[in-house]
């Protein structure tokens, strides 16, 4: 499975949820990721200078060597996972099997990555 979105997200802004019930974290100026049980925010580059590439993969194959951002487990009880907009617009949608999914994010920036894979096991 490889799916993946180019475009310049609303507000330089990404959640990774169950969109029907994950929950944003309260704080997201601090850093480039933070986190809920439920959520993962993720910052891109500034939409003002230029797309972001968001990639959802099951294969190791297509991180190549970007940081990794985040590592655990987000609750996904409708067994869907969104990549989400700041104006909770859905951009990628895949299904799960479980209702909890272990999720690795990387980027090829810690700042303002142009490039975000999603590793979905």
């Amino acid at each position: 499975m490889n799916e993946t979105v180019r475009l310049s997200p609303p507000n330089s802004l990404i959640f990774i949820m169950d969109h029907a019930s994950g929950v944003l974290p309260d704080d997201i100026t601090v850093g480039l990721v933070a986190a809920t049980p439920s959520c993962v925010a993720v910052g891109t580059l500034p939409e003002v200078d230029g797309e972001t590439s968001i990639t959802f993969t099951d294969s190791m194959d297509v991180i190549d060597a970007s940081d990794l951002l985040f590592s655990g487990v987000i609750s996904t009880p409708n067994h869907e996972l969104s990549v989400c907009s700041a104006s909770d617009e859905r951009l990628l949608t895949i299904s799960v099997l479980q209702p909890s999914t272990q999720i690795k994010v990387y980027a090829n920036d810690r700042s303002e990555p142009d490039r975000i894979v999603i590793l979905v096991k």
